[in-house]
């Protein structure tokens, strides 16, 4: 554990260099950010100094070392995409195998209360399973690959089929509906009842994710974007970066994005056209989602950490 946060420090350290490059290119903090930010530095205990924090967005969280997730990984682990089952605190993640195997991407699981218990979703037949995302009520994950979008419930984990055979599904969230990209299509679309209606169908979309109010953040071949619910409303460019390692929401329906890096925050001002992306810690995930109580989990590689927020403003602070 202690080479773990070591190469975990140092790693921070050389990202704090490639910072500055990328962030002259976002826009600047709305005023609507630093009164948020201030109202929590006023929360916190500012009497202790947490040495095995770091900040993000100005706040300081405790930094740990969770496990290795346990998957049949190739020769160089990789993970793009993570979820948790909130019912039952299991985490999803997609991997990539040994080259040889038939099926060149997988979606495992492993319990976060007893990384003992894992596993690997499969079934009869291929499916190259590499999105997905988890509907919490239903308590369903649904599956995208080479085949369609597949399902699973929180016991069984053997997949049945839901949709679109034979599209390659690119990306999936759910919400009301399920949304989803394929990479013959052009656009977003909705799923509803067997069939599927399109947004934004003049766009090719290479990652998306939705917020609590339903507004898109989308990235495509010519930068990041935020297209609100609201139609009246223009979609706004945040950047013309177009390599990124993800997207994410969390719990509040909060956006972030990483890149080598380091992890970015996009914040919507009351004047919509002033919407920022800001980077707000060092730290560059290859993987990245929130637990039941919001906090931050994170891979590198096939080593997993957590982050957790903790009552002081002092800290490490990479």
């Amino acid at each position: 554990m202690g080479r773990e946060l070591s190469w975990v420090v140092a790693t921070l350290v050389l990202q704090a260099i490639w910072g500055c490059a990328f962030s002259s290119l976002l826009g600047p903090r709305t005023a609507a950010t630093n009164i948020d930010n201030n109202d929590n530095q006023d929360q916190l205990n500012t009497n202790e100094y947490c040495h095995t924090c770091v900040k993000i967005d100005s706040l300081c969280y405790n930094h740990s070392y969770l496990f290795q997730l346990p998957a049949p990984f190739g020769d160089h682990p990789f993970v793009k995409r993570m979820a948790i089952m909130q019912a039952t605190n299991v985490l999803y993640y997609n991997f990539q195998p040994a080259f040889a195997d038939k099926e060149y991407s997988k979606v495992a699981f492993v319990s976060l209360n007893n990384p003992q218990y894992s596993g690997v979703i499969s079934g009869w037949q291929s499916y190259n399973f590499d999105t997905f995302d988890i509907n919490q009520n239903e308590k369903k994950v649904y599956l995208g690959g080479s085949d369609g979008i597949w399902v699973v419930n929180s016991t069984s984990r053997f997949p049945s089929f839901y949709g679109m055979r034979k599209n390659l599904i690119t990306n999936i969230v759910v919400k009301d509906y399920v949304y989803f990209t394929s990479a013959e299509r052009k656009g977003i679309y909705k799923y509803i009842d067997g069939y599927y209606v399109g947004q934004f169908v003049d766009k090719k979309i290479n990652y998306f994710v939705m917020d609590n109010r339903y507004d898109t953040v989308y990235l495509n071949d010519s930068g990041l974007y935020i297209s609100f619910s609201r139609q009246t409303l223009e979609d706004v460019r945040l950047t013309r970066q177009r390599v990124i390692g993800g997207l994410t929401a969390d719990n509040r329906g909060t956006v972030y994005v990483w890149r080598v890096d380091g992890l970015y925050k996009i914040s919507l001002s009351i004047h919509l056209s002033q919407s920022t992306l800001k980077r707000v810690s060092n730290i560059a995930p290859d993987a990245m989602t929130f637990d039941e109580s919001n906090n931050i989990i994170y891979s590198i590689r096939n080593n997993l950490y957590k982050l957790t927020l903790v009552p002081t403003s002092k800290c490490f602070g990479l």
